[in-house]
């Protein structure tokens, strides 16, 4: 039977907060839950820069009858964009001493029509190189960029080799229209994307992440920057600039899509094509046909997105103006309610 955990006492919340008093940070009673055992901190106003506004921080310090401590971190826009920094262990000292180690604005990448918000956990206690320069270790866990019209989110697991999960939920507009993206916004980046799958009102996606946690956070720190830059220049150009811009690359996020299905192909023209071809003069040739099918077996275990059996749409050019379709009241000439 499960035991409930018995609440703070007075006594406990004192010698708790202690470390956190001599920085300067008062306990917000009001607003804590002593029965759940977590803390709460009042807030610290942080000024904005030319960069970036003004932030809004607030610590949360959690208590388990492990005699563990978790300690978060959320520093908070005055629109409502939001992002943490965690981290546990055993001495709530220790823990703000890692907190403090990051600098607020290390969490937010502003660029020209969009701002990205990072999440990370602090594992460890900073680390002092040989040049006695400390470096705090940080693990991303999430990213959220945001741009007027959509906000993509990834999300970092702590398993090693499993891909991150990335959605993108589009901004409600007035007007009532509803953005419609093509399934290879993402897969032209790179190998490492897979397409847009929608689901009702949003889209998702992966991407695949490669090593340890400071790989993982290095590699998904790079792909939110370049996702960002290449979401705010797609959206602010009309669609058929997107067609021009990566032709290259749309033509080939659809063969990749298309490798389980020409898995079969291949085989079929490979048995046809060998008693009518001579291969006398020709060793090379012969090899290629021969293990071209394996290939391609080989090739689909390394897409990041389980294999179908389809025929992808291939790349078009689109003729709409922008990337928001209008309600479908309006398309079907039904009057709109007002």
């Amino acid at each position: 039977m499960a035991t409930t955990p018995s609440p703070l006492s007075h006594h406990d919340i004192l010698g708790i907060v202690e470390p956190f008093t001599r920085r300067s940070r008062q306990v917000d009673l009001a607003a804590s839950d002593r029965l759940n055992r977590r803390l709460l901190f009042k807030p610290i106003d942080h000024a904005g820069t030319t960069r970036l506004p003004g932030l809004r921080e607030t610590l949360q310090l959690d208590s388990y009858r492990s005699g563990n401590f978790e300690l978060t971190r959320t520093l908070s826009l005055a629109d409502g964009r939001t992002a943490t920094l965690q981290t546990s262990g055993r001495q709530p000292a220790a823990l703000l001493a890692r907190i403090e180690a990051v600098a607020p604005e290390q969490q937010f990448v502003v660029g020209p029509g969009y701002l990205i918000a990072r999440s990370y956990s602090v594992p460890t206690d900073p680390i002092t190189s040989a040049e006695g320069v400390p470096s705090v270790p940080l693990v991303l866990t999430r990213a959220v960029i945001h741009l007027e019209d959509l906000t993509l989110t990834l999300r970092v697991p702590e398993a090693r080799g499993v891909s991150a999960d990335i959605t993108l939920a589009p901004t409600l507009a007035t007007d009532g229209s509803t953005l419609d993206l093509p399934d290879d916004l993402l897969a032209v980046i790179g190998w490492d994307w897979t397409r847009l799958v929608r689901k009702k009102d949003e889209w998702e996606s992966r991407l695949r992440l490669r090593g340890g946690p400071a790989r993982r956070t290095q590699r998904a720190e790079q792909a939110a920057d370049r996702a960002a830059r290449h979401l705010a220049q797609t959206l602010a150009e009309p669609p058929a600039r997107f067609h021009e811009r990566h032709l290259r690359a749309r033509w080939w996020a659809a063969l990749r899509r298309a490798i389980p299905i020409l898995t079969p192909v291949s085989l079929v023209i490979t048995v046809l094509l060998f008693p009518r071809i001579d291969f006398g003069e020709k060793p090379g040739l012969w090899l290629m046909l021969y293990h071209l099918p394996t290939a391609l077996i080989a090739l689909s275990f390394c897409l990041q997105e389980l294999p179908e059996f389809v025929i992808p749409p291939l790349p078009r050019r689109s003729e709409t103006p922008t990337w928001r379709r209008p309600p479908k009241v309006a398309l079907s000439g039904a009057p709109a309610r007002g």
